[in-house]
């Protein structure tokens, strides 16, 4: 409250004082000696122009103080005020004139290339602005210390110099030349970069830059109409009427500046309109992400939903999403509702220029998106299934083979070797007797080796102790396994479905396996236990480095255990900051 109310008694200062500098100019009009060559209506065309820009600058600064357009529109209304007192008769009003001149010239630069976001975006423009205000300020000095005309030879009735240093016409006249060369460069760059980043803009861009764009046309076709008669050696009143029109077409500029802002408002209310009639609609042609499309005019434009429990954003299929870095000019807007991040916007990067657009359009987005989420997590849910179940698939086949390598070179051989000895005993055993009793312990100890390894092999399909004594016993083993301490917290009333005890022991048996490899931790701990809904939850924690994942670059343990878990209608989350040990948690519905 404070705040505005300083600002609203600084905007009314400067709104006086722009009233107060305007009545000078028109009082002083009458009894000027030193009148352009437009006569007495250029001093009137200036305090219009001044006033303008001031005015609109004032209420563009009060509506949105945080956009610097205002105060640049502010400070050229004042410029061109101060530059009008050329016709003054006394030193210091003319002297402030002939430098603020340059001055609006420079300030008008950076005004035309920050409109209407309010700041420099890009290494071009900056430079130019930069150039601007150094040819202004640069110049203007070396005019000012060197020359007693203040760079007007012709005016005899001019004031004095009163900060002449030394009277050095070449100075004065390599500054002249210089300020007019550079500054028609600089408007020309200026004016070819506003062209450029209209073209690359979105629509919105091009609505508040069109009015400007026009009536900068027009004073460019009145400024040259003017010269080409001056040089053409037109009569005297034609070129005055020439220039009267050339200066009383920048009475365009304040208006052209209040349009193009006035139209940005209006098309932030008829986005936010299409916007709220996509939330209000039972069904939209193109969905949300086509009134996205139409309502900000951006082809780029669709929005991507955020799943908490997955960690990730998706579209509206199903499929995850990245997003986009900016490198192709499209940038993504967090969208909240109630302060919980439901999803992104995609959009043109240009829209950003307009934060409150974007504030107002990703309000009414988030809305639509928590109204789809739903949907949109029952579609994650079935592409994630179907993934599963394809990886599945896949991990069975690949199961079968190594199972199929496993028992042709373990347990096939021996039983194969086995039965060689044997017969080569049935041969024997009258003949050579000794011999057939070797060959018969040979026999034994492949029927042993082979018993053990098939052993071996079922275990790594079913531990035996799992099927037997439960899985409080079966983890107590892999504890007793493990290379680091594991700290054991089981609370389980009876056996849990044969199932789920599998799926918890492969939980559980890969996490501690991933602390040996990976964690380098020097502690665990397994806790299990059922909740009172009857939910049965395992969690397996370290004190290790952290840092681990489930994406592709992190090995497919986890995710083969969460597809076990999810076949099981069960979740399986990871927590591991980096340098914060790691939390696999397990979650398995009552059956």
């Amino acid at each position: 409250m404070g705040a505005d109310r300083t600002r609203i008694a600084v905007l009314s200062a400067l709104s006086l004082a722009a009233l107060g500098l305007g009545a000078a100019l028109l009082a002083l009009t009458p009894g000027a000696t030193s009148l352009p060559a437009g006569g007495r209506a250029v001093p009137v065309f200036v305090v219009i122009i001044g006033w303008g820009f001031v005015g609109v600058g004032c209420a563009a600064w009060r509506r949105r103080p945080d956009n610097r357009t205002g105060a640049l529109l502010v400070a050229f209304g004042f410029t061109v005020l101060v530059s009008g007192f050329v016709i003054a008769d006394t030193a210091l009003p003319y002297l402030a004139s002939r430098i603020a001149d340059p001055l609006a010239i420079a300030v008008f630069i950076h005004l035309l290339l920050a409109f209407p976001a309010g700041r420099v975006d890009g290494r071009p423009a900056r430079s130019v602005v930069a150039a601007a205000y150094t040819v202004a300020v640069l110049t203007e000095l070396a005019t000012v210390l060197f020359d007693s005309d203040l760079g007007d030879p012709g005016c005899a009735t001019c004031p004095h110099n009163r900060l002449l240093v030394a009277d050095g016409d070449g100075i004065a006249d390599i500054a002249s030349a210089l300020q007019s060369l550079a500054g028609l460069a600089l408007i020309v760059a200026a004016i070819v970069l506003t062209l450029r980043r209209r073209r690359t803009t979105g629509a919105a861009g091009r609505r508040g830059l069109d009015p400007l764009l026009a009536a900068g046309a027009a004073v460019l076709a009145l400024g040259a109409l003017s010269a080409t008669l001056q040089n053409a050696g037109a009569g005297e009143r034609v070129q005055q009427i020439a220039q009267l029109l050339f200066i009383a077409a920048f009475a365009l500029l304040p208006a052209a500046f209040l349009l193009g802002m006035v139209r940005t408002q209006f098309f932030r209310a008829a986005t936010l309109g299409g916007l709220l009639d996509r939330l209000t609609a039972a069904q939209a042609n193109g969905g949300l992400d086509g009134a996205l499309v139409a309502a900000l005019d951006d082809p780029s434009a669709a929005v991507v939903y955020w799943l908490a429990d997955r960690g990730d954003y998706v579209g509206r299929d199903g499929r995850p999403v990245a997003l986009p870095a900016g490198d192709n000019g499209v940038v993504a807007t967090e969208l909240r509702h109630r302060g919980r991040r439901v999803g992104a916007l995609l959009h043109a990067a240009t829209l950003a220029e307009d934060p409150a657009l974007m504030s107002a359009a990703a309000g009414a987005a988030a809305l639509a998106v928590e109204n789809d989420r739903l949907e949109v997590e029952l579609r994650a849910q079935v592409e994630a299934l179907r993934d599963s179940r394809a990886r599945i698939v896949a991990t069975g086949d690949r199961e079968r083979r190594r199972l199929g390598r496993d028992l042709h070179d373990g347990a096939q051989q021996r039983l194969v070797s086995l039965l060689i000895g044997l017969q080569l005993a049935e041969q024997r055993w009258n003949d050579e007797p000794e011999a057939a009793r070797d060959l018969v312990a040979g026999a034994l100890g492949d029927a042993r080796a082979a018993v053990d390894e098939l052993r071996d092999l079922a275990a790594g399909i079913h531990p035996a102790i799992l099927s037997q004594r439960g899985l409080d016993a079966a983890v107590e083993t892999l504890a007793a396994r493990a290379p680091v301490p594991v700290e054991l917290h089981v609370d389980l009333a009876g056996r849990l479905p044969v199932a789920v005890e599998t799926a918890a022991y492969y939980v559980i048996s890969e996490a501690l396996t991933n602390v040996a490899k990976h964690a380098r931790a020097t502690h665990a701990r397994v806790s299990i236990w059922r909740q009172p809904s009857g939910v049965t939850v395992v969690e397996i924690a370290d004190d290790g480095c952290g840092g681990a994942g489930t994406g592709a670059g992190a090995g497919t343990g986890l995710t083969g255990l969460a597809d076990r878990v999810g076949a099981l209608d069960g979740t399986l989350a990871l927590q591991s900051p980096p340098g914060g040990g790691s939390l696999v948690r397990a979650c398995f519905p009552p059956t």
